[in-house]
């Protein structure tokens, strides 16, 4: 099988709605659930149909310089050295300059697949929801159908690490960003205001606007917590992390009056590591699954690394944040910098510090500067008129 079965496999045109091709990355796990809201939003919305491509893997995967020097595909590189490992530091900015380097070097080569790719999907609006590789994305679809399909890039970081990380030069994109920080970079580099279209937060999946629970105790006997302990939801993204670990035992060596339920998406190796640990506190381990919305929802306090779709989930549920400071990647250090800025919660560093706000901060009731972030992420909506307004738009007549 090529690369370029998958997609082409999805594109078969029996659908007369306009065609909206999501691109995003499994390095991480933020862009593919930023892809996974994008598709539930528009697929709940009935207009249009949607369809997700992860070029890495359906596109990309014959030219990927680092399979081909270390055995691991840019993905998994980054998710077991860079975030399994906790490189975060000057590894993972020689990561991200290397990631340029073989993009730079791959663009005419990825321009030829992308055209390719665009031909067998035939797209009405492509969306981005990743960094790095938009230029190529870009190039290419100036040569589909004369220029006419409009190309936006949706920033899933809270803030670029550097310039043009996610927004390219030029100015041939809409450009979606749901932060200040994202907003504010746009602008500098003088991108068309017409062509800057803002969202009230990051985007996120409609199940996480759903009401809480009516009895909390109730909801937390049925997976075997205690009813009125205090409880933390743990999370440190999509593939986990072993500082979870670490933070357990402090729990246990604090004799802590708390619950946790642990959240280690796609970490096999951590979830069992925690369901033998034998700690003395209620828990519950979960893998990856996709009603995390529900756990999330029993919690009283969210613990965990920056990652800006798990705080805006957590955010959206009222949910006061304790975010972990320690070995933080570079493109999150701006949100732990928000976090302490805007009132919704706390940081820390050390084990101790942790065992010590974490018992205070969840003893307390839900702050007001959270319970009013809850209200404030309209993303789903703001998506919704953007893409009508993309789709309807003649694109080819602005860019001239």
């Amino acid at each position: 099988m090529t690369p370029q079965q998958p997609a082409l496999e999805s594109a078969v045109p029996d659908d007369p709605r306009p065609h909206v091709v999501i691109v995003y990355t499994d390095a991480g796990g933020g862009h593919r659930a930023s892809a996974q809201a994008l598709r539930s939003v528009l697929e709940a919305d009935g207009r249009y149909r949607a369809t997700l491509v992860n070029p890495y893997q359906e596109v990309l995967a014959h030219l990927d310089p680092f399979t081909r020097l270390t055995g691991r595909n840019v993905e998994a590189t980054y998710n077991e050295l860079v975030l399994g490992g906790g490189r975060t530091g000057l590894f993972c900015r020689g990561f991200f300059i290397l990631s340029f380097i073989a993009v730079a070097f791959l663009r005419r080569a990825g321009r030829r697949e992308f055209a390719r790719l665009w031909a067998a999907m035939r797209p009405d609006l492509v969306i981005s929801v990743l960094p790095v590789l938009n230029p190529a994305m870009i190039d290419a679809i100036k040569t589909y159908r004369g220029g006419a399909v409009p190309f936006a890039i949706m920033m899933t970081d809270w803030a670029e690490i550097s310039p043009f990380v996610w927004f390219p030069k030029g100015d041939d994109y809409a450009a979606i960003s749901g932060t200040e920080q994202g907003l504010a970079r746009l602008r500098a580099k003088r991108h068309p205001e017409e062509r800057i279209f803002p969202t009230g937060g990051l985007l996120i999946r409609p199940q996480f606007h759903e009401p809480l629970p009516n009895d909390f105790g109730a909801a937390r006997a049925e997976h075997g917590l205690e009813p009125e302990r205090p409880t933390i939801v743990m999370s440190y993204g999509g593939h986990g992390g072993p500082r979870m670990v670490e933070l357990a035992d402090a729990l246990a060596a604090a004799d802590a009056q708390l619950q946790v339920i642990f959240l280690c998406g796609r970490n096999e190796t951590l979830a069992r590591r925690l369901q033998s640990a034998h700690l003395p506190f209620p828990h519950l381990v979960l893998g990856y699954r996709d009603d995390i919305h529900r756990y999330l929802a029993l919690a009283d306090l969210f613990v965990g690394k920056a990652g800006p779709q798990s705080i805006s989930e957590a955010l959206a549920l009222g949910l006061p944040l304790l975010i972990d400071e320690w070995r933080v990647l570079p493109q999150e250090r701006a949100l732990t910098r928000w976090v302490k800025a805007s009132g919704v919660g706390a940081t820390f560093r050390r084990p101790s510090e942790f065992v010590r706000v974490v018992q205070a901060m969840a003893a307390q009731p839900r702050s007001c500067s959270a319970r009013e972030a809850a209200q404030r992420n309209t993303a789903a909506g703001d998506i919704l008129r953007i893409v009508e307004t993309l789709i309807g738009s003649d694109w080819q007549d602005a860019a001239a």
